[in-house]
């Protein structure tokens, strides 16, 4: 054999042994066709709801402050020291209770010599009476002229009207609250001259508390005054009241919202000033197909919804018409009594192989 002929035939051996499969090539590609049979062939385990055609609660949800429709910073209508204080913050009180009172021994004296003069000067009515012909202590005994001159004569008006300026000033050293409530934002102390910065205190009233909310635009349509709310307290989840919309604020913010205010009915001591809450207001649409919300799941940014068809899963593009915290209704893309996959839907494709679970 010459020596081009080895070349040619050693380049040969080298070519074919090239192009011929390694075992591990070979072993990878059995591999990756298993894996895809696998996947072709595996049955997922999902559970069935059924789309019905039922009301719909549509809800609307807002956060909130809860506030006393009724309220107000008190004060004393005069200065001085404050010499009682007869309550303290969260007191419940009645209407017209004292709550604190200023040193008021001025006040006391001034009436007394108020008191002293206008009996001095009954004395002289009298005297006068009896000088214009009239009985003993009897004003009636005499025209109506005729006394209205004695007690001008006598400075009976004057010192009638200096007895209640003087009762008035020392009713003004007693700090009243002016309705039942309770009381907030007490600060001072005892011994210290009256505020004059900030009120004594705050009265809020208990039987009036409302929840103060925004709402889109858009949701005014399902909102109408004295329609039923549910409140929950964001501090006590368990505790759940009832309300009713108060009132409607007949503007439209720059933001798109609407103020609305929730009567509570009932409420406790649970309820505070400022305490956050969340408002519930429900409305039912008739007529409406509705799914459980797990059956609504996101393909390329579309809404689906698959359904059970004889072992295998069927994609369906849906449109929402309206949704609440557990259930979708759907306007487009769903017909009543549907077996739609509520579970196990996550990673579906169309016509997968499907298995229901019991």
């Amino acid at each position: 054999m010459t020596k081009s002929n080895i070349t040619i035939y050693l380049f040969s051996i080298v070519f074919i042994t090239a192009c011929q499969p390694t075992n591990s090539e070979e072993q990878k590609e059995e591999e990756g066709k298993a894996k895809v049979s696998q996947t072709t062939e595996n049955v997922v385990s999902v559970k069935l709801a059924e789309s019905k055609l039922k009301s719909f609660p549509l809800q609307i949800l807002a956060t909130g402050k809860v506030s006393a429709l009724t309220q107000a910073k008190i004060n004393f209508k005069t200065t001085g020291v404050i010499e009682k204080i007869m309550v303290s913050n969260s007191s419940v009180v009645k209407s017209g209770q004292v709550l604190a009172v200023l040193d008021n021994e001025q006040q006391r004296i001034a009436l007394q010599q108020a008191q002293d003069n206008l009996q001095d000067v009954r004395v002289e009515l009298n005297k006068l009476l009896l000088e214009y012909g009239g009985k003993d202590r009897d004003t009636s005994s005499v025209s109506r002229r005729i006394m209205e001159n004695i007690k001008a004569k006598s400075g009976y008006t004057k010192a009638l009207t200096s007895v209640r300026d003087a009762e008035l000033k020392l009713e003004n050293t007693y700090l009243k609250a002016p309705y039942a409530g309770v009381i907030a934002n007490l600060k001072t102390k005892a011994y210290n001259p009256t505020p004059v910065t900030e009120p004594f205190c705050t009265i809020l009233s208990r039987d009036a508390l409302v929840v103060e909310v925004s709402v889109l635009e858009s949701e005014l349509g399902v909102i109408t005054l004295g329609q039923i709310a549910k409140v929950k307290s964001l501090a006590y989840s368990e505790k759940n009241y009832i309300g009713k919309v108060f009132e409607i604020n007949p503007v439209v913010s720059e933001q798109g919202l609407v103020l609305i205010k929730v009567r509570i009915q009932n409420p406790d001591q649970y309820l505070l000033e400022g305490m956050n809450a969340q408002v519930i207001i429900e409305k039912k649409l008739q007529n409406q197909i509705v799914v459980p919300k797990e059956a609504v799941v996101e393909r390329s940014g579309k809404k689906v919804v698959f359904t059970y068809d004889n072992g295998f899963a069927k994609w369906n593009y849906i449109t929402v018409a309206h949704e609440n915290s557990e259930e979708i209704a759907i306007s487009e893309g769903l017909k009543a009594g549907q077996k739609v996959i509520v579970e196990g839907n996550l990673n579906l494709g169309h016509d997968a192989k499907v298995i229901v679970e019991k």
